[in-house]
């Protein structure tokens, strides 16, 4: 008579509909097992049954019985919220007919104390020993809606406690407690039975990296077979006799529909050189023909690290060793992650060229993926989402070619489509202890994961990238870092910490502490090894001059006669925007162009285009230009300066921005310019630097790249050698004693900030991998998000996994005749919100206010100043999917903006700009 119990219930229409717990727990133990059978990856399942083969089985069981816990009065007296109360009286009806005598008379005292989860785990525990002595399975039962219990206790807790949340009755012995008993053993016989278990002990342990994927995949059926579109609710006057077979495989189909690309079968396809022809239309250079060589001759290749100079082809290496990784490994995906979301943009394209090629091969189509805040600014994807499909090749839509999986497009599940393109904070909040945490696993664990341009991390990240690696390692997912400036601790730190995750406890680091570039680091099961021997790589040269800001505009005087594209680069905002005004007042007649991070994200998306038509490899090449930039010149945009300028920085970024320095070969460069140079500015030999370089970089690592900082540098021949001298601390200084003094200080500073950075990571990084049970901690769940990030948006996850100050980002429009609209529109759109191109407009306008208005000491009072403005005047923004809650700053016909006390003023071409600032 269990059958009288619900799982879900609703009104629609004065009509009453429910679904009984018993077909809830079938319809998510049929969509676990199709998913097993059909989406999971062969690599994943190798993880949930390394010695056994019963993986399928474990996680069907587990479907069974995950809603065990709604078998108890504190769930089945719950009231809805959005029915009436005759619903819930003919269900409680139901269960009093069924043998739960005076259950309409029940009152229990706190019923939050037992959720569901939690129910379901103190019951397995009391079912059967299995699940008291090892609370693997009971575990993912109690995390299944988002996070697994922080304490063992909680159970103890419960039995004492709370027992008649549970049983209806304190009493063991009484009639109703065993009644309420004998539905729960009705319910695990069930369980156990279906999935072809004949007692609980024949259930192996699961590790831990077992049991998050499991709980993954759990999570994911129970979405699915969650969805009424899917899986309808019955009428309550209908019969429960209900033809199972047919409802799954409707409401699979249904699923399948609004996830229509096939799952990648890789298959290999001939030797790397041929691969390389047939994906680009060229042969292999000698790295990337060894870096094929080195994936395809390891027998477990799991990190793979390729340190090469920029314009070699490190991309392309990488995707050719994706393919060969995905046969070895048998995974079925790629998430590739790159440290902005303009270089995310930018690399966008050429995986969906990639992909194209895969596709039309194995005659399949694969779901692809932009994710990031800004994904909907880039053209080519809406063009894409639009369509499903594009033809790379014609820039033009024709079918077939890839698919959008509709399901995968919330938040939290686009990071389990099949080949994603996204930010790294994507990978690094693997790490991050924070709700659903498994579902970012599961999506995760069945891909292989590229990293590019790991040189743009702090040692914030690193405590992350380290976490993740370690997680990667224990799912056995081939990872493969790419970096054109990696110093060689980073490089060792990298592989010890996937090691560990695989159970290696101690590696020679030593060995890994090469100095040859380029270089192929990797592990080979539970070694780490390294190529070091690639053919000679011809020299650019780069003569470097030192200057500074005081005589900049006498300098770019000298530069631009007889014509040349120059590129200067700062650290901070401000400056970029007092240099570009400098130059335009002193060389009106001259093409200036400005780029940073505070414009409007429209106009810095037509910015960055505008630069890369410009100046990009086939670019409508101006005769004389100037543009002025912070770092995301740096990490963003494939452009060639004929001369630069740069304020000093941290070797390895330095080295980034000289890669925009004659970055393509040109016959017709101004005779001035034919040979590189870079000019720095501020490389004071008195260490002392500008406040704001020091505020962003500490002068710790600009006075030794400095230092060490020549006349000029050979690319690549001394990237390596540099950025070994200046991160390796055991390297000194020669130094006079003033200088010393001032030296150490910095010193002491860098590394209070570093391990001030690690101290901090540590506060919501997730534990390494628990592989084998130690004293207080078992190899389960429990605890697993213990002290959670309490962020639950994937904006405040991003910001949490980077050591930034918080931010506040806003929607930036300015008044009109009417109304409001954006800056670059004259007509009102407030009447037209409802209108959803209009309403993504708007969104599409965002920004991220001055530093100064998020200080600790007041960015409540400026968000509470935004949210008051919302209710005051925005509260039709509501009815919006794009617009709601999200915060405004409306700026006055002038472009002027006043947010608690700070007057700011934006302008299309300098961007937003605190007014009076000095």
């Amino acid at each position: 008579m269990w059958e009288a119990l619900w799982a879900k219930k609703e009104e629609k229409d004065g009509v009453f509909f429910w679904l009984p717990l018993p077909v809830h727990l079938e319809d998510t133990k049929r969509i676990t097992g199709l998913l097993w059978e059909h989406w999971l990856s062969d690599g994943q399942k190798a993880v949930v049954a390394k010695d056994f083969d019963t993986g399928k089985q474990i996680a069907m069981f587990t479907a069974g019985i995950h809603d065990i816990g709604k078998a108890t009065p504190a769930f089945q007296l719950k009231k809805g919220f959005s029915n009436s109360k005759d619903l819930d009286n003919e269900l409680t009806d139901k269960l009093i007919k069924a043998g739960l005598t005076d259950i309409d008379k029940l009152i229990l005292a706190a019923p939050e104390k037992t959720p569901h989860g939690l129910a379901g785990e103190v019951i397995l525990s009391i079912l059967d020993e299995r699940f008291c002595t090892d609370n693997d399975i009971g575990s993912i039962v109690g995390g299944h809606h988002g996070r697994p219990i922080d304490d063992i206790g909680k159970i103890s807790e419960v039995k004492k406690s709370y027992k008649k949340n549970i049983f209806q009755s304190e009493d063991e012995n009484s009639d109703i407690y065993k009644k309420w008993l004998m539905f729960h053993r009705e319910i695990l016989n069930t369980a156990l039975k279906n999935s072809g278990f004949k007692k609980c002990s024949d259930i192996p342990i699961l590790s831990q990296p077992a049991q998050a994927i499991l709980l993954g995949l759990l999570t994911m059926a129970d979405w699915i077979a969650s969805n009424t579109y899917f899986f309808p609710l019955i009428g309550l006057d209908e019969s429960t006799d209900i033809d199972m077979d047919k409802r799954c495989k409707t409401g699979f189909n249904k699923w399948k529909k609004s996830n229509s690309s096939d799952i990648w079968n890789p298959e290999y396809l001939g030797d790397g050189n041929t691969l390389f022809k047939d994906r680009f239309g060229f042969g292999p250079r000698d790295v990337q023909s060894k870096f094929a060589k080195t994936v395809a001759d390891a027998k477990n290749p799991g990190l793979v690290i390729l340190e090469a100079p920029m314009g070699l082809g490190k991309t392309e290496a990488a995707l050719i060793g994706v393919e060969e990784l995905a046969v070895k490994s048998n995974r079925n995906g790629l998430f590739f992650g790159l440290p902005t979301q303009a270089t995310s943009n930018g690399i966008f394209p050429r995986i969906a060229d990639w992909l194209k090629g895969i596709g039309e091969d194995l005659g399949e189509k694969h779901g692809l993926r932009l994710v990031h805040g800004k994904a909907y600014l880039n053209d080519f994807y809406t063009n894409l989402t639009k369509s499903s499909n594009i033809d790379i090749d014609s820039g033009k839509v024709k079918e077939e070619s890839f698919v959008i999986n509709q399901w995968f497009c919330g938040k939290k599940t686009a990071i389990m489509d099949d080949f994603v393109v996204g930010t790294v904070d994507q990978l690094l909040m693997m790490a991050l202890r924070q709700k659903h945490l498994a579902l970012r696993h599961l999506g995760l664990s069945k891909k292989i994961v590229v990293i590019d341009e790991v040189h743009a991390y702090d040692a914030y990240m690193d405590q992350y990238l380290n976490m993740a690696l370690e997680w990667l390692g224990a799912y056995n997912v081939p990872v493969i870092l790419l970096s054109a400036t990696l110093p060689k601790k980073s490089r060792a730190d990298f592989i010890n910490h996937y090691l560990m995750g695989k159970g290696v406890k101690k590696i020679d680091k030593e060995s890994l502490m090469a100095d040859d570039y380029p270089l192929i680091t990797y592990t080979d099961n539970d070694k780490a090894l390294i190529i070091k021997d690639f053919a000679p790589i011809e020299d650019k040269s780069i003569e470097i001059k030192y200057t500074d800001s005081e005589n900049l505009l006498k300098l770019l005087d000298f530069l631009t006669v007889g014509g040349g594209n120059v590129g200067i680069i700062v650290n901070t905002v401000k400056k970029a925007q007092d240099i570009a005004k400098s130059v335009l007042s002193k060389f009106g007649d001259i093409s200036v162009k400005l780029l940073h991070s505070s414009f409007i994200a429209t106009d810095r998306v037509k910015n960055e285009k505008e630069l890369t038509d410009l100046l990009g490899k086939v670019g409508d090449r101006p005769e004389k230009m100037i543009v002025v930039g912070t770092q995301v010149i740096e990490q963003s945009l494939d452009i060639d300066f004929d001369v630069m300028i740069s304020d000093i920085a941290p070797v390895d970024l330095l080295i980034q921005r000289m890669g925009r320095l004659h970055r393509h070969k040109r016959d017709n460069r101004p005779d001035k310019h034919k040979k590189p140079v870079l000019y720095v500015l501020g490389n004071s030999k008195e260490l002392e630097f500008e406040s704001g370089s020091k505020a962003v970089y500490g002068g710790y690592l600009l006075a030794r790249t400095g230092y060490f900082l020549k006349d000029s540098i050979n690319l690549p021949g001394d990237i390596s050698k540099l950025v070994q001298e200046v991160y390796d601390e055991n390297i000194d200084l020669d130094l006079s004693d003033d200088l010393r003094v001032k030296y150490d200080n910095y010193k002491k500073d860098y590394e209070g900030i570093v391990n001030s950075k690690k101290d901090r990571a540590t506060s919501y990084r997730l534990e390494s991998p628990r592989l084998k049970k130690r004293i207080g901690k078992g190899t389960d769940l429990i605890g697993w998000l213990k002290n959670e990030s309490l962020t639950s948006s994937e904006e405040e996850g991003n910001s949490q996994v980077r050591d930034t100050q918080d931010t506040v980002e806003v929607i930036a429009l300015k008044r009109c005749t009417g109304g409001y609209t954006t800056f670059d529109s004259n007509e009102d759109m407030s009447q037209y919100i409802d209108n959803e191109a209009v309403a993504k407009k708007l969104a599409s306008s965002t920004i991220k206010l001055p530093n100064k208005l998020s200080k600790s000491y007041n960015i409540d009072k400026t968000i509470k100043e935004l949210e008051d403005f919302y209710i005051k005047k925005l509260k039709s923004w509501d009815n919006s999917v794009w617009l709601k809650g999200s915060l405004c700053a409306m700026f006055d016909e002038n472009n002027r903006c006043r947010i608690n006390g700070v007057d700011m003023v934006y302008d299309k071409k300098y961007g937003l700009d605190i007014e009076g600032r000095k």
